[in-house]
This record gives structure tokens, sequence and C-alpha cells, in this order.
């Protein structure tokens, strides 16, 4: 047991503890310390008790500890602090078993990579000490263009002087994009003379007309037959990636855009009974119907950690990729577009309107992917005619990264019930490049608009999209609290919020949106027992230390799941 409480395991006798004035049954661990409920009717308490994984009491230590039985456990916080367990509002998570790879093409903090010469030696040596058969896959996920010294993306040429043999696949840190050398476009299906998928591109050289390596949206989902592993590394990695999600505070994730191989993964798991905590699938537009005839779970309702939780759409790109669908045009444009780029949407409005339409009908919630002011209009839209259509209704439609929304806009969806869910990691991972090369400093001091929408009266949510960026809540909160880019700069200091609204947005505002504000998001009586014990109060620390906070326990229905060593 690691030195982090002290605990009591035995215990004063009944007669004196009983089970409690109105002769409940004894809990099975009681919690005492600095525990913050994020319930307005009691923002704190100072103990805890759980039962069968849920809790049993909260509030003074006197009241609680009458729920002391001869088996209980006491867990003494000192100078720790328990919250509300994190829930994930946006995420991949049965992604990370898909992109799992020992290869780390990352630009710092997260991985070592820092120009193009250097990602290729990389490669090459990955190759070299791996000994890796002529036609074997050389993958990596997370290279980012924005961080490269040359602040472009890997062509085919250069990587085809890795290896002309091997297949070379590097998927952008967006995950919107992906680099290949000619034996991995060729494994795909993609020849010079191969037009443009529904929903994607295959970037040209502008002189000579051939691929030049670079895919975008849609397309890049051609290479993922290029990816698939056995059902028992598939299971393996999953699961480690929910025990790496578990060391950040999670105890709901979020698998948007399941396709059909990951739904099965996910309900293999769960049949196994492997996941240490609850993941909400949202299967992909195009293979919903599908899947929801041969899917043998009713929508809404957990087994074994797993629910269906809605429909995900994606309809545009990513700011940083510079896909995004924007209104005005991009600051500086990408390689091969002129100034008057905007970047596009995955489909028109009249098809978006359809899917959009159907979703609702069927009684999903629907999640859709906006980055862009423009992308965010069509959303709008078709949630407007659909509810015009068919009448208001407890929805939840949710807008996905809501990155660049206007304030208009935020009227909108106030009116409309959509509740913007905010990738506000943004600010420190691609804020400097947001301002110098994306969107100008006047858009980019208003990315991801928190405190507009906070005084709209918005429900809103925050997410690290992982695995775009690692699924850490704690930096989550720290950015979207101090809004500080990679080079110290504050990006839009009007858009800060407080550490207690940061911590309601991971917390009950994220069980709102998956219509589990019931049974998850704050510490009540009768509450799925799932809490985070940390290093520090996230409230009281000094905003520019709160990344420093460190997680020090995960509990999942009264489980621990998560103990620093």
């Amino acid at each position: 047991m690691p030195p982090i409480f002290k605990i009591t395991a035995v215990c004063l006798s009944l007669a004196l503890f009983g089970c409690g004035t109105d002769n409940s049954p004894p809990a099975d661990q009681i919690y005492l310390g600095e525990i913050i409920t994020m319930n307005d009717a009691q923002p704190r308490a100072e103990a805890l008790a759980v039962k069968d994984g849920l809790i049993l009491a909260v509030g003074d230590a006197a009241d609680v500890l009458k729920h002391q039985g001869g088996s209980t456990v006491v867990r003494h916080l000192d100078t720790h602090a328990m919250t509300p367990g994190f829930i994930d509002a946006h995420g991949h998570m049965a992604i990370y078993a898909l992109l799992d790879s020992d290869l780390n093409t990352a630009s710092p903090p997260i991985g070592p990579v820092t120009s193009i010469p250097d990602l290729l030696s990389r490669l090459k040596a990955h190759i070299k000490d791996n000994n890796l058969a002529e036609d074997a896959l050389v993958f990596s996920f997370g290279y980012d263009d924005s961080l490269l010294a040359e602040k472009r993306h890997p062509l085919r040429t250069e990587l085809d002087s890795v290896s002309e043999t091997h297949k070379i696949l590097l998927i952008h840190t967006s995950g919107h994009l992906a680099a290949a050398n000619s034996a991995a476009l060729a494994a795909a299906g993609f020849t010079d003379d191969s037009p443009d998928p529904k929903g994607g591109s295959l970037w040209r050289n502008k002189t000579t007309g051939k691929l030049n390596g670079i895919v975008d949206e849609q397309a890049v989902f051609r290479f993922f037959s290029l990816l698939q592993k056995s059902p028992e590394d598939s299971i393996k990695s999953l699961i480690k990636a929910a025990h790496y999600y578990a060391s950040f505070g999670i105890t709901t994730a979020q698998d948007g855009q399941t396709q059909t191989a990951g739904l099965k993964l996910l309900r293999g798991a769960a049949a196994q009974n492997l996941l240490p905590l609850d993941v909400v699938s949202y299967p992909k537009w195009t293979e919903y119907e599908a899947m929801m005839a041969t899917d043998t779970v009713a929508p809404g309702q957990y087994q074994n950690h797993v629910k269906w939780g809605g429909v995900k759409i994606t309809q545009d790109g990513s700011p940083q990729g510079k896909t995004a669908y924007l209104t005005q045009p991009y600051h500086v444009p990408p390689l091969g577009q002129d100034a008057s780029y905007r970047g596009h949407p995955i489909m028109p409005q009249a098809e978006l309107d359809s899917w959009v339409e159907k979703i609702f009908a069927a009684d999903q919630q629907l999640l859709l992917h906006c980055n862009g002011d423009a992308c965010a209009d069509m959303m709008i839209a078709a949630v407007d005619m659909a509810t015009e259509k068919l009448g208001p209704k407890d929805r939840r439609p949710v807008m996905i990264h809501a990155q660049t929304i206007r304030p208009d806009q935020i009227t909108r969806l106030k009116d409309l019930g959509i509740i913007p869910s905010f990738f506000a990691a943004h600010s420190f991972y691609w804020g400097d490049w947001h301002r110098d090369e994306v969107l100008g400093p006047e858009r980019a001091a208003r990315i991801s608009p928190m405190a507009t929408a906070q005084k709209a009266g918005l429900h809103f949510t925050l997410h690290n999209d992982a695995p775009v960026v690692p699924p850490n809540i704690i930096f989550l909160m720290h950015t979207a609290i101090n809004r500080t880019t990679r080079s110290g700069k504050i990006l839009g200091p009007a858009e800060r919020i407080s550490a207690e609204s940061a911590l309601k947005a991971v917390t009950l505002d994220a069980a709102y949106q998956y219509f589990e504000e019931g049974q998850k998001g704050s510490l009540e009586v009768g509450k799925q027992a799932d809490m985070v014990i940390l290093s520090q109060n996230p409230l009281t620390i000094a905003p520019e230390r709160l990344k420093d906070v460190t997680v020090l326990e995960t509990v999942n229905d009264g489980k621990s799941i998560y103990r620093k060593d």
C-alpha cells in the first residue's frame, strides 16, 4: 500500500458506531478530509461513505462515521483533496488500440522530433533497430507540422528516401491528415490518377499533378486497413489505454466516432469484464444503422462499463492542420492553397440536414465535430431545421470542439440547447500557431470562448480529444484557467474561466452532457462512487501552479482503479 493515506482498517465496536441511527448497513469505505462535492447545496464536506459502489453518506465527519462497521475501511486524506471523478467529454479511447505504436514522432513536450531531417532519421533508425522486413509497415501517430522547423508536412519523396519498400505511414496529431510514402499510398489503393474520395482530399504537387503523400479527412480512413491487429493484441492495447486514462483521474471515457471494429472491440472487452472505467461509444454516422441492427445492448444502457451514447458526425477538419471550415480565410494558407482558402466541409448542407434529422428521429444523441465557424453555422442550421420538423425535445446535441464560434452563434446554441465542448488545451499546444499562422491575433484570442459561453448561461464541457493530446484533465483545466501558450503568452485573457468553472466542466456539466447528471458528476448520496484524490486542492492552489497537481488515486464504482506509486 503506497503511503498516500493513513488507513484505519479496524474498528471500533459496533456498539459504538453501530450501523447508523437509520439502521443502514455499514459502509465499505469512509474517506475523511477535504472533499469538494460539486453539489451547490453542499459544496464541501468532511467525510464520504461508500457502500456497494454508491455514495452512502457525505457531510460532517461525525455524521458519516455513524456508518462505520467492523469491516469498514477508513481512509484519511491528510493534506490531499477529493473531487468527483473526471469525465472525458470527448476523445477516442478505442483508437488507442489501433494507433498504439512504439515509434514516437511527436514534438516536445510529448515527443522528441523538431525537424523533418530529425523525423527521417528516427524512421531510419526504427527500421534498422527493429530489423523490419522489407514490406513491413512503419507507423507512428502524432507528428505535428506546426512544431517542425520547416512548418510543413513531410512529403512522399522525403519518406521514399527512408525506404521505398517499407510502407511508411504517419498520422498527424490532429488525426485529420496523414503523410505516406509511395508504398503506403499503393497499399491503400491511391495512385496519381485517383480522384479525391468523398469528404477528403489527396494533396498534389502543383507542378506535376502527382500525389505529394499528404491526405486529409476521410481519405485518412483508407489507411486504417493497414493498422489492423489480432483481437488479442487489440484488447491488450485497449485495456492499456483504459488504465492510462484512469491515471489522469478519468472515471468515464468517450470513444467518439466508433467504427464497426471499434464497437466489437469494446463489447468484447466488456464481455470479459476487463474495463476498469465507463466508456461511452458514439458510432460513426455512416455506420451506425448497421451497427444498431446487430448490437445486442439497448442504447443508453451500460453493460460491464460500455454504453452506446449516440451518433458522431465529423463535418470539418482541424484548425492546426488548416482544414477546419472557416467563414474568413486562413491567416496564412497551407501549402498549395491561395489566399482565399477557408477549409472545407465534409458534406454539403442538404446532406448534413438529412443526417441530423435522421439521428434526431431515431432518438439518438448527436455529437457533431465543428472546429470552424462556417461549420458551426451548418450545424446550427441543421439542428434548427430538424427541431422545427420533429418538435422540441431534450436532445442535448453537442458541438465538438466549437473552437472558433462567434458571439452570435453562442446565442443560437443557447436557443437550440446545443452544448459546446471546448478543446481548451489548444491554447497551449497550438496557441502561438493559431495567432501567427492559422487565425491571426484577433480571431485566435477568441478561440474556445468559454467565458462568453458561461455568461450566456450555456452548459459547456472541456476535452483533450485524446489521443490528439494526452487525456490529462488537470492540464486541460490549467489551460482553460490560464490560456498560456507554449511561448508563455496569454491567448485571449477575456476568455479565461475560474478553477471552479473548469472543474464543473469536467465533472457535473460533463455528466449532464451524457444525460448522467443523476448518477455522476457530483458527490451526493445515491450517486455512483466515482472519485479522484488529488495531491492538492485544485480550487485553492495558485492558478499558474494547477498543472503541478497530481492524481494520487482514481476510484470507479467504489473500486480503486489507479494508485500513484
